[in-house]
């Protein structure tokens, strides 16, 4: 396995700019239809990313260019028990996301942001979250605790490399998982074919 050297280390807060998403009050999908799109909970999940199609669009209640994502934006989730980071992609529309992420910006060409959400994603900072995180039935994550999160910066050749690591695992996954849906309804497929005519049978013998 290669090798990965670290250069230099530091917290969070020195690399990044921390922010609550959009201020939004009242529920999110009651508000008039627009051109904004809004990123929630239920639009993310940690194996697909965002799902771009699903967003609401909507009428943003006090727009502000200050308020809208921007390509590279990382945005962590701050509920549950876990929270995971997605890197936001180049957009045609406007985007903002719903208080319940951070808006992480990085500040710094020493760190590409695609790793850095890889870096939170891994075990020790998300073991460092959940041991900041408040809450006896729903865990919140505090934004000091993500300020203060432990951050390793190896030189971009290797922080690229993991990137492309990451993506290829990503994809590999999916292909994995496309084809074991495939085989599970090929084997459905044929237990339908085998035994259907038997439990019909029995149906007609006990009618």
């Amino acid at each position: 396995m290669k090798r990965f050297d670290a250069y230099d280390s530091g917290v969070l807060r020195g690399f990044a700019s921390i922010s609550a998403g959009y201020p939004f009050r009242g529920k999110i999908d009651a508000l008039p239809e627009g051109g904004v799109a809004v990123i929630q909970m239920r639009n993310t999940d940690p194996d697909t990313g965002i799902d771009w199609n699903g967003l609401s669009r909507i009428e943003l209640p006090r727009p502000s260019t200050k308020a809208f994502l921007r390509p590279d934006d990382i945005i962590l989730s701050t509920r549950g028990g876990r929270n995971f980071p997605y890197c936001i992609e180049e957009s045609d529309e406007q985007v903002v996301c719903s208080p319940h992420f951070f808006v992480i910006r990085v500040m710094t060409s020493a760190i590409l942001p695609q790793f850095l959400a890889w870096q939170m994603m891994q075990k020790p900072a998300q073991d460092h979250f959940a041991a900041g995180a408040t809450g006896s039935y729903i865990l919140n994550l505090k934004r000091e605790v993500v300020e203060t999160l432990p951050i390793t910066i190896p030189r971009l050749a290797q922080q690229q490399h993991i990137v492309d690591l990451d993506a290829a695992m990503r994809s590999e996954r999916a292909i994995l998982t496309q084809l074991i849906d495939n085989r599970a309804a090929e084997m459905a497929a044929i237990a339908r074919q085998l035994l259907a005519p038997a439990f019909q049978r029995s149906e007609q013998r006990t009618s």
